[in-house]
């Protein structure tokens, strides 16, 4: 069970770091690479002054969308995921 708790606490993480980077001016999201992308010059001064982010400049995340449903954010769960499939883990191969 605490790997479990753990695995969340990771994707919770790892889904609360990157929005926030994205509410950040000139960071976007590039469904097509599943990462944030800024210019070189933007990431350059924000890692400056949050060098803890340094690695989503060049990180993957092929579920932040779904991360989006789990944690709550409403803009992913418009998109026509099903929530309920995601959170019994069926999406990711079966049932948790």
């Amino acid at each position: 069970m605490d790997v479990l708790k753990n695995r969340h606490k990771t994707l919770r993480n790892l889904y609360k770091a990157v929005k926030n980077l994205l509410n950040q001016k000139g960071f976007n999201w590039d469904s097509t690479r599943q990462m944030v992308i800024a210019e070189n010059k933007i990431w350059d001064e924000y890692i400056k002054v949050n060098p803890d982010v340094r690695p989503y400049r060049v990180k993957t995340i092929p579920y932040y969308d779904d991360l989006g449903i789990i944690y709550g954010d409403n803009s992913a769960r418009k998109k026509g995921n099903d929530a309920s499939l995601i959170l019994l883990g069926l999406k990711f191969g079966g049932p948790l």
